[in-house]
């Protein structure tokens, strides 16, 4: 199943099943690139150096993430404050979000923010500041040859290629990359039991025994057993679950060999115990924390095969919790990581994820986020030396096809097809099936009786050498030279000897994209070991073959052809799933040691040729799932290849890879204003009422429980605030709009999001958040204690201080009653309770509180306040990671609030906030909350 930014979908049991989402691809044809003077003038119209797209394209990816509207609707001459509503506090997250996203970038001072009205000045003025920099005159320089050969894309047949600026041309295929995001460590509440024994395998550095000691203390049967030793066990009969964990010195294929092996010997228990109970399987690596994507190199990409054997397992197994953990590599606390493994595994909120790296503090989830294709140039010149496997046949020819067009490089393609030979004077004038095989039957058996298996092995060899020919004949008319080696590609010395040669004859290698592969779709249970070698060693050793023999050539690309399998799974593709996700991190490991060289490995989604059979294709149908066009993925691959070293390694692209987008239907609508809300006159900012965060809140949960009656709100995830509502104009127009509720293990989920009216013909989304959902109140806090480090000192300022001359807060929201503890470390403080709803809303949407609104907003005071004693800066709240509320009211007497300080940056403080009741008692947690800093909020605070 699929990990998504905004759902994750269910598991599925067709072939690739509704993991996909629709996503709709422009048919219209692009047109022919006739004169080479109109497309450079374009280009150079169009497209800044590499260092000014980066960041445009960082500035609209975190504008479009942190305002809510798509990339594609920005416009560089488009006013902040006019057209897109960004005012200074926006803009001060805008530039930290875009500060953490490139380090190193020029700070923009707060007498300079005033002056950068649109997107573009904001651009040129981070261009123009950057230490060194040459300020990018617009144009894109193409080097005479290369660009000679550009008016011959209208000749290409069959793969019609064009690459123009993305500015003019956008890519009918989405494009993702993944991005971590950061969560707490799960806690140990409420852990459940699984149904029989968990075997787990000895790593023989400790961790195995720790969570086998960790087991019995929570008496589960466990035992400890090797890897290669856990087949021979003849009765599995009482099998609750698996862990694999790798040995630490085991770094060669044996590892996911044996890996396969045992968990297919255990599959048919562990589905069995998960119909009666619960049961796990489980892998464990140790890549860097959060599988490859922290971006400081990986010390064994062959422990990344162990997800793709989880994903493929959670596909096919119904019933099984399967789970893919990387644990940080310099986390050495034997125990307490394997009681973050055991909450992972046995937590009893079960989220739905397959894959999450943890650390000594944080858990990190890989999401797919959608993203713009690179912009700039192919680094090759004419006559570079480009090694293809894969062959002269599918889609690697046509990718081939679309690369010698655009650099005139020579190719060389190397294929387990045997080189060409003419073909017979009886086939050459053929071109249907049933004429070809007629005249198999006639010159290959003199027209005697043949089987048809006999005659389709012919028709199959006759069609794939005429394939092979036809194709070196087309690339042979538009690049320096081709050659073409059959070759086993997983072997070693022969690969070596071919390169060799081919080193010798036209010189060094610059560039080799691994197209190679070969399918053998089996059901974990019933694939072979030499039908998952076959699959696999194609992909690794194939790629291992390439890198070993070029080690010493200067490379400026290695492009390796991966899967969507490798990062959501694949029914019976374990083998291809594992050996995609080993390239995905060798390409992570090489990104790192050539520094030099553009390393990319693209997960494809299902081309429309290659390997996707007619049975296959039928069955994608059925699933509303698009192929690739072969045109359009060859061009995506020259997009990807005109980036450079600040472009992420792994990409996903291909039609249909997120779910459906969900369609949200409206909860409620309000007109609001002063008058029916009069607790807005006791939150003036700037001059103007604005609604508080904390009352978003309480309207996202109230639209959630409004459209799913009988269950109750357990907390909010990923609260964040695009655009706050200001009744700049005395009235707002606000809706609040749900999606459907979401099955996670005893939860459910639901998108909500509040919206006001369209602008430029883009819908103003306000807030988005997702609900968590339970069938009853959860009544089960975890413990807490007040740390001391927190309430060090005594805080001296009055509360009449406070409110009159700090904070900008009005009668109606004074909720702190007294500050009881402070420090550097954070802030303890009595809240008052929130009045009945009638008190600030003439018409409230219920009678009572979900939450208490009031508590709340004054724990983000206390954020303020704390910025303001600390920082000597001001706050206001953006967003907020998770809430989880563990009663149905809060308190009548008020609670505690204690805001924990975890990280203090330049533009922004990040926190947690536990309310405890008067037993000191949780009664609700805010983890993750963020609020913005900046100078300019001492104006906006003051009286207007």
């Amino acid at each position: 199943h699929f990990l998504g930014a905004s759902s994750i979908s269910e598991k599925n049991t067709t072939i690739i099943g509704n993991a996909y989402q629709n996503h709709s691809v422009d048919k219209r044809e692009q047109e022919p690139l006739i004169h080479q003077e109109e497309l450079t003038s374009s280009i150079n119209d169009a497209i800044f150096c590499h260092e000014g797209s980066d960041i445009q394209n960082a500035l609209l990816s975190t504008v479009s993430h942190l305002t809510g509207y798509p990339v594609e609707t920005l416009g560089l001459d488009m006013d902040l404050e006019a057209d897109l509503g960004i005012d200074s506090i926006k803009r001060v997250e805008i530039f930290s979000s875009l500060e953490e996203k490139i380090p190193g970038i020029p700070s923009i001072p707060p007498e300079a923010m005033g002056s950068l009205k649109t997107l573009g000045k904001i651009i040129d003025y981070l261009n123009k500041s950057r230490p060194g920099a040459i300020v990018p005159d617009n144009t894109l320089t193409i080097s005479p040859d290369i660009s000679s050969r550009i008016s011959g894309f209208e000749k290409m047949s069959p793969a019609k290629v064009s690459i123009e600026p993305k500015q003019q041309v956008q890519s009918p295929l989405l494009r993702n990359i993944i991005s971590i995001v950061e969560k707490p460590l799960l806690s140990d509440d409420g852990l459940f039991s699984p149904n029989g024994k968990i075997f787990v395998t000895d790593d023989k550095a400790g961790l195995s025994k720790s969570i086998i000691d960790e087991l019995s203390f929570l008496n589960i049967g466990a035992e400890l057993v090797s890897l290669n030793n856990f087949i021979k066990i003849e009765d599995l009969s009482g099998i609750g679950g698996l862990v694999i964990i790798p040995e630490k010195k085991q770094n060669d294929a044996s590892l996911l060999e044996e890996a396969f092996l045992a968990a297919q010997h255990a599959s048919h228990g562990l589905i069995s115990s998960g119909k009666k109970g619960k049961s796990i399987f489980a892998t464990i690596s140790r890549l860097d924390g959060a599988f490859g994507f922290k971006g400081r190199g990986i010390a064994c990409p062959l422990q990344g095969g162990l997800a793709g054997l989880a994903k493929t397992a959670a596909v096919e197994w119904k019933g099984v919790i399967c789970r893919a953990i990387d644990v940080e590599p310099e986390w050495k606390d034997n125990f307490k990581i394997a009681k973050a493994v055991i909450n992972e595994l046995l937590a009893s909120e079960q989220t739905g994820l397959v894959e999450t790296g943890i650390g000594p503090e944080t858990r990190f989830i890989p999401e797919l986020r959608p993203s713009s294709y690179p912009e700039g140039t192919i680094n090759l010149a004419p006559g570079d030396v480009v090694i293809i496997t894969g062959g002269a046949r599918g889609i690697t020819a046509s990718a081939a096809l679309a690369l010698a067009q655009i650099a005139n490089p020579v190719i060389v393609l190397l294929g387990r097809s045997p080189e060409p030979s003419p073909e017979p004077l009886w086939l050459s004038a053929l071109e249907d099936e049933t004429s070809i095989k007629k005249a198999v039957l006639s010159n290959h058996f003199s027209g005697n009786n043949a089987s048809p298996k006999e005659i389709e092995t012919l028709f199959r060899k006759h069609m794939a050498n005429r394939e092979v020919s036809r194709n070196l004949e087309k690339l042979k008319k538009e690049c320096r030279d081709v050659a073409y080696y059959s070759v086993d590609v997983r072997d070693k010395d022969a690969v070596e000897g071919v390169i060799n040669q081919v080193r010798s004859k036209y010189g060094r290698i610059k560039a080799i994209i691994h197209g190679a592969g070969v399918l053998e779709d089996r059901l974990i249970i019933d694939k072979t070991l030499d039908q998952f070698k076959r699959v696999f060693d194609t992909k690794v050793k194939g790629l291992s073959s390439l890198l070993s023999a070029t080690s010493d050539d200067p490379l400026q690309y290695i492009v390796v052809f991966s899967s969507i399998t490798a990062r959501i799974g694949n029914k019976g593709q374990v083998d291809y799933a594992m050996g995609n996700e080993v390239l995905n991190k060798i390409a992570q490991q090489e990104a790192i040691a050539r520094p030099d060289c553009r390393v990319i490995s693209i997960n494809w989604g299902p081309w429309d040729g290659g390997m996707v059979s007619e049975t296959l294709k039928r069955e994608f149908k059925r699933n509303n799932i698009d192929l690739i066009p072969i045109e359009e993925g060859a061009k995506c691959m020259l997009l990807e290849m005109m980036g450079d070293k600040s472009n992420p390694v792994e990409v996903v692209i291909g039609s249909n890879i997120n779910s459906k987008k969900e369609t949200h239907a409206l909860s409620f609508k309000r007109e609001i204003d002063v008058k029916t809300y009069p607790v807005l006159e006791s939150h003036i900012i700037g001059g103007k009422p604005v609604v508080p965060f904390a009352l978003m809140a309480e309207w996202l949960g109230h639209g959630a429980l409004h459209v799913n009656p009988g269950l109750f709100l357990h907390g909010l995830d990923d609260i964040r605030l695009l655009k706050g509502i200001k009744l700049d104009k005395g009235k707002k127009l606000i809706r609040l709009l749900t999606g459907k509720p979401v099955k996670k293990e005893s939860f459910f989920e639901v998108n909500v999001e509040i919206r006001d009216g369209m602008k430029d013909g883009v819908e103003i989304i306000h807030t988005r958040a997702k609900a968590i959902l339970a069938d009853s109140i959860i009544m089960n806090p975890p413990l807490y204690n007040i740390p001391d480090k927190i309430s060090s000192k005594t805080y001296t300022r009055s509360m009449d201080e406070v409110y009159d001359k700090i904070l900008f807060h009005g009668l109606e929201l004074r909720g702190i009653k007294e500050i009881v503890g402070y420090s550097s470390k954070g802030m303890v403080a009595h809240i008052s309770p929130a009045p009945h709803p009638d008190k600030w809303i003439k018409d409230p949407l219920r009678n009572q509180w979900i939450s208490d609104p009031l508590a709340l907003d004054s724990a983000f005071q206390m954020a303020i306040l704390w910025s303001y004693e600390e920082l000597q800066q001001l706050s206001l709240p953006s967003y907020c990671r998770n809430y989880r509320q563990y009663c149905s009211n809060f308190p009548s007497e008020g609670v505690t609030a204690v805001l924990e300080i975890r990280e203090a940056l330049k533009h922004k403080i990040k926190c947690d906030i536990t309310f405890l009741d008067t037993d000191n008692i949780v009664v609700a947690m805010l983890n993750g909350y963020e609020a913005v800093i900046s100078n300019s909020l001492f104006k906006s605070f003051r009286p207007q």
